[in-house]
Order: C-alpha cells, then sequence, then structure tokens
C-alpha cells in the first residue's frame, strides 16, 4: 500500500516538476512537452490553482500557430486564474501570448495593443518583486512588450507610435554585430534571453520591419535569425521572411520555392500558421508569374485549411486575390462570392477588434473603387472596338448591371455598418451593472440614454465587505468605439485598485489611464463612498454632486476640481466628506443633462435641477429619476439630447 502512495505521489510530483519548468523556459509553442489531452486531465486531478494557470498558458500557447480560437480560449483561462489568486508573475507571459495571437493569427491588432499594454503594466509591476530563481524575466517581458506594442501599431497604420515604442528598446538589439553582446550583458545582468525569447524577438522584429517597409532591416534580422536557428528542422520562420523577401524583391519563381520548401517544414512542426502563409504566399507568386491555375489551387488550399486552422487575415487576403482573379476572368457569379466573402471577413475582423470605423470603410472602399476604375477600363476599351448602335446596347446592359451590383454592395455595406453599431452598443451594455445594488438601507435607481447608438457615459457599484458602497459615474469623451474602450479601461482598473479612499482610487486609475496611452481621449469620473452615515466623494472633471438633506428640505451643490483621468499623470485629487442620514438623497450625473438645449439654443441649466431635487426630495430614488427625465424631455420638446443622459440616485432609508 506505501508503494503505491509513493508512486501517485511521485507521478503528482514529477508533473508539478514539468509544468513549472515549462513555464520557467518558456518552451517552444508547437513543440510543448507534454499532450493537451494529459495536461487537461492533470488539471481536473489537482487543486492547486498555480499549476492550473501555467499548464493553461502552456496549452493556449501550443495553439498559438493553429488554433486562434482554441489559444484565446485557454489563455482567458489561465489569466482568469492568475487574476483570482494574484498570481501577477504569471500575467506578462499570458498576455504576450496573447499578444502574439490577436497581432500575427487573428488580425485583431486594437486588441493586440491592449494586450501589449497588459504585459507592459504586470512586467513593470513585477521588476519590483523578489525574482525567480534569480532571473529577471521581466526586464525581458518590457522589451517584449514594447515590440508588440509597436507591431499593433503599425498594423494599424500609426507610423509615429510604432516609431515611439521601437525606440523604447535598447538600441544595441538593433544592430546586428553587436547583439551577442548585448545578450551577455543581459546575462550578466540576470536576464534571461534563452533561445525561444531570441527567436520570438527576432520574429516579430522582422514582421514589424516588413510592415513598416523596411527591408534592409528584414535581411539584417532574418539573417540573424538564421544564425540563431542553424540547421534545425524548424527554422519555418527564416524561410517564410525569406520567402517575403523575394517576393518583394521580384524574385517569384525562388520564392514559390521556398514557400513550398517552407509547407514540408511548418506541417512538421505543427506550425500550420505558416503553412497557410506559404500557401497564401504560393498564390501570390504565381498570380504574378501569370500561372492562375496553380494561384486559384493554392488560395483554395488556404480557404479550405482555414476550416481546421486559423489565419484571419490570410483568409480574407486570398478571398480578395480569387476575387481579382475571377474578375479578369469575367466569372461574375464567382467573383461576387469571394467579394462578399471578403467584406463578410472584414465584418469579423471589426467586431473581434473593436477597432475604429474609419479603417473598415477604408478596406471596403479599396474594393469599390478598384472593381469601378476596371470596369471603366473595360469600357473604353469596349467602346474602341464596338459600333454605336452595339455599344449603345451593351451600355445599356451594363448600365443595369452595374446599378443591380452597387444596389448590392451598398445592402453589403449597410448591414456592416449595423452591426458595427451593435457590436459598440453590445459592448458599452456589456460594461454597466446587471442590476443595481439590492440593500435595506438604501434606496438605488439608475438612468442612462445616449444621445447616439454608442455612449460614453458610465456608472458602476462596488460593494464592500465592511458593508459600505462605492457610487462610481463617469463621462468618456465623445462617442462610439473609442468611448467604449475608455470605459472599458477604466472599468478594468477600478476592478485592479483595491478599496482605498475615493481621491486615492482616482489617482491611482489617472495612472492607469495614463500608462496605456489612449492619445486625447480622457475620462471624467466621481466616485462615492457610501459608508453607515457618512460619505466620502471625490471627483475628476465632472459636474457637482447634489446632496438633498431631509432634515432642513435643502440642497447642497458640491463641485470638486481636478483634471479628467489620462491628462497629468501626478494630478491629485481632493475629497469631501459629508453626513448622509434618513431620507437624504445623493444624485451623481452627467453634464448631458444639466446642458440639454431647447429649440432656442438655451441650457436647461444647473439651478432649474437644483430646484427640481428640492422639490422632489421626499420622493423614492425612482420617482425622483422619473420627474428629472419627464422636466428635461419637455425642455427639449421632442428633440434628441445631444449628449449622453446619465442619473444615480441613492436615498438613505431607516
Amino acid at each position: 500500500m506505501k508503494i503505491v502512495l509513493m508512486k501517485k505521489y511521485s507521478l503528482i510530483l514529477i508533473f508539478v516538476i514539468v509544468a513549472i519548468q515549462g513555464y520557467a523556459q518558456t518552451p517552444e509553442p508547437q513543440s510543448l512537452p507534454f499532450s493537451v489531452q494529459d495536461s487537461l486531465k492533470k488539471i481536473a486531478e489537482t487543486e492547486d490553482q498555480r499549476i492550473k494557470a501555467i499548464v493553461y498558458s502552456n496549452t493556449g500557447s501550443y495553439y498559438w500557430l493553429s488554433k486562434g480560437d482554441s489559444a484565446m480560449l485557454y489563455l482567458s483561462k489561465a489569466e482568469k486564474i492568475a487574476k483570482e489568486n494574484n498570481f501577477i508573475d504569471l500575467l506578462p507571459k499570458i498576455y504576450g501570448f496573447f499578444a502574439s495571437v490577436d497581432n500575427i493569427v487573428l488580425g485583431n491588432y486594437p486588441m493586440g495593443l491592449y494586450h501589449g499594454f497588459e504585459q507592459l503594466k504586470y512586467s513593470a509591476l513585477m521588476q519590483d518583486r523578489p525574482k525567480i530563481s534569480g532571473e529577471d524575466v521581466y526586464s525581458r517581458n518590457i522589451y517584449l512588450a514594447y515590440l508588440n506594442i509597436a507591431l499593433s501599431y503599425a498594423y494599424l497604420g500609426n507610423n509615429e507610435k510604432a516609431n515611439e515604442y521601437i525606440n523604447k528598446i535598447p538600441q544595441d538589439i538593433y544592430i546586428p554585430e553587436k547583439f551577442d553582446k548585448f545578450l551577455t550583458q543581459s546575462k550578466n545582468e540576470n536576464i534571461n534571453w534563452n533561445e525561444y525569447s531570441q527567436t520570438q524577438f527576432l520574429s516579430v522584429s522582422v514582421r514589424y520591419y516588413i510592415t513598416m517597409n523596411e527591408y534592409e532591416k528584414v535581411k539584417l534580422f532574418n539573417q540573424m535569425l538564421k544564425q540563431l536557428l542553424g540547421d534545425k528542422v524548424d527554422n519555418s520562420s527564416y524561410i517564410i521572411f525569406k520567402s517575403h523577401l523575394m517576393m518583394h524583391y521580384k524574385m517569384y519563381d525562388s520564392a514559390a520555392y521556398y514557400y513550398k520548401i517552407n509547407i514540408d517544414i511548418a506541417t512538421k512542426g505543427n506550425n500550420y500558421k505558416h503553412v497557410l502563409e506559404s500557401n497564401l504566399g504560393l498564390a501570390q507568386a504565381y498570380t504574378n508569374l501569370g500561372n492562375i491555375d496553380s494561384a486559384i489551387y493554392f488560395a483554395s488550399n488556404v480557404l479550405r485549411l482555414t476550416g481546421d486552422y486559423t489565419y484571419t487575415v490570410g483568409l480574407l487576403n486570398a478571398n480578395l486575390l480569387l476575387y481579382n482573379i475571377y474578375k479578369e476572368k469575367g466569372n461574375r457569379d464567382s467573383t461576387l462570392k469571394y467579394l462578399e466573402a471578403a467584406d463578410v471577413l472584414k465584418d469579423q475582423l471589426f467586431n473581434n477588434a473593436k477597432a475604429n470605423e474609419a479603417q473598415n470603410i477604408a478596406l471596403n472602399e479599396e474594393v469599390k473603387q478598384r472593381e469601378l476604375n476596371e470596369q471603366k477600363a473595360e469600357q473604353q476599351k469596349f467602346l474602341m472596338l464596338t459600333g454605336i448602335a452595339f455599344i449603345l446596347l451593351v451600355v445599356g446592359i451594363y448600365l443595369y448591371g452595374k446599378r443591380k451590383e452597387k444596389e448590392r454592395i451598398r445592402q453589403i455595406e449597410e448591414e456592416r455598418k449595423n452591426k458595427e453599431l451593435k457590436a459598440a452598443s453590445d459592448l458599452q451594455q456589456s460594461l454597466l451593472p446587471k442590476e443595481n445594488p439590492k440593500r435595506s438601507d438604501l434606496d438605488i435607481a439608475t438612468f442612462i440614454r445616449s444621445s447616439t447608438e454608442v455612449g460614453g457615459d458610465y456608472y458602476d457599484f462596488f460593494p464592500q465587505d465592511n458593508g459600505s458602497l462605492f457610487s462610481v459615474c463617469g463621462d468618456a469623451t465623445g462617442h462610439g468605439v473609442s468611448s467604449g474602450m475608455m470605459v472599458s479601461i477604466t472599468k478594468a482598473g477600478l476592478n485592479g485598485i483595491e478599496a482605498l479612499a475615493p481621491n486615492v482610487i482616482l489617482q491611482k486609475l489617472n495612472k492607469v489611464v495614463k500608462k496605456v496611452d489612449l492619445g486625447t481621449l480622457r475620462m471624467s469620473l466621481n466616485i462615492v463612498e457610501i459608508s453607515d452615515k457618512e460619505l466620502n466623494m471625490s471627483s475628476a472633471a465632472m459636474p457637482p454632486i447634489y446632496l438633498y438633506k431631509a432634515s432642513s428640505n435643502t440642497v447642497e451643490e458640491l463641485m470638486q476640481s481636478g483634471l479628467p483621468l489620462g491628462g497629468l499623470k501626478d494630478e491629485t485629487f481632493d475629497q469631501l466628506t459629508r453626513s448622509f442620514e434618513s431620507g437624504d438623497v445623493l444624485i451623481q450625473l452627467s453634464d448631458g443633462l444639466p446642458e440639454a438645449p431647447n429649440a432656442k439654443g438655451e441650457l436647461y441649466d444647473y439651478d432649474q435641477l437644483k430646484s427640481l431635487i428640492q422639490a422632489s426630495g421626499q420622493l423614492s430614488a425612482q420617482q425622483i429619476i422619473d420627474v428629472v427625465i419627464e422636466s428635461v424631455d419637455q425642455w427639449l420638446e421632442g428633440n434628441r439630447n445631444p449628449d449622453d443622459i446619465t442619473l444615480v440616485v441613492i436615498k438613505k432609508l431607516g
């Protein structure tokens, strides 16, 4: 019996050691030293949350170059466990893989940017903590985070921001003859750059400079990658980049040769993203060589393989390539088929990424403009070869077909816009509480109305174990997806900050928003801590908070100074304290209500709102909201409010 138990515990111990070593050494994703099914079985058998997070992370990294959705699923599980158990040291690696999947596999560049900033944030936090095994892997992760952020900005077309973050990395890394010296120096400083870390860094660097069209640097970095990998079987990254270089220099026969070699190498290494990328490269090479049948074959391979593996941008480009081929052939049905497939993929990329509308419209306009130019060229050629009578007949048929086709494209565009608005609206609603806190001592009611399909207002509640309640009301600059991103960052930041005084929470949250750096976007916010008989409140550029006192039937207008979040890094915020007794009413609001204009352009005004609150202070929280909204709607005279309206009303009971 003792021998059996010893064997059982020995197996568990071996698994724990392998899982921990798998994390510490960061193995090549496509060659993890354990089976996925065995790993998931072990997860079910162990109660050790740290081991679960590590194995989920390694399982996600196993899938990152084959099945992006599966990679995201397991990385999300690892992220959740790490955050719930405060395993902060695991998060830089998890967010690094998130960013790689977003940028390189899914084409989800805004989320790649978000995950890159999360990788940077947690790597910076870990620099002040005790090191694991004496190795400062977090300094290394900071450099990788800078690179992931630069790559996301490059894909999004923001070259200025891309250069800003690439320049944060020590410049010796970008001089090939000094790279070995840099690695030696890093080792002396306890910064572990193992072989996989170097490969990852060089591979992402090559993709960055391909995106920036700096092909001399592409050649230098890819040569360094070859020297690092040597004659290994898994040198798929070097060969795929070599093939891309040949395509850039119009050496299409050589590019096709190496793309074919890479398909076999990538397949052996389970690197199906490179298999798909090589098939797409072959299709593009054969298109340039005029071998259309082979181009169609390899482009169709991409469509077939993406049924099992993930390469969203490649799938989009394959559909666009087939669209152009069949357009040239005059095959109208196939042309429309691949155009519609490309439009659906662009919609999917938008909905997954929550990117800005302009980038998606630009993609559509590029396809439509190219089609119109081709049609114009065909028409001119036709006019030169045809008689006047025949021209009139063909032009009539052509114009009818063009009108039908434009109507079809218009319908596709309209559906896409509606899906954009629905996705953005769903995002905003998902960030709000599903229901208000239910308490015997407080009567709570809320109201929010966006001025457009998607607004920037936000409210939330954070109950505490000591019985107190934090009530938050905010207003992000602008509207739409950009303001939704700001609200998302704010909500995530609030969930990550411990329960402190409201002004201290604002100071910490300001640093989080400032570090993410969303350009000119800002967040106005106030926080009220509600305890048994007291209110502590602080505000960052929000309208006044109103406090109705039942004992005196008066309303106090509490206005606090302070810049919006995301402005100055070291901004401080004041805090006010007031008593909160039975019958008292607290009202937080955004500026959309008091600044609502009537038909003459006159504002509803804060004084009118204050008087209305005083007159209705004895009502319930919901009744107060009903009275206020009815009053402002009468003021608007049926017109749509130009800004979002948000109200949070909390009445003290008993």
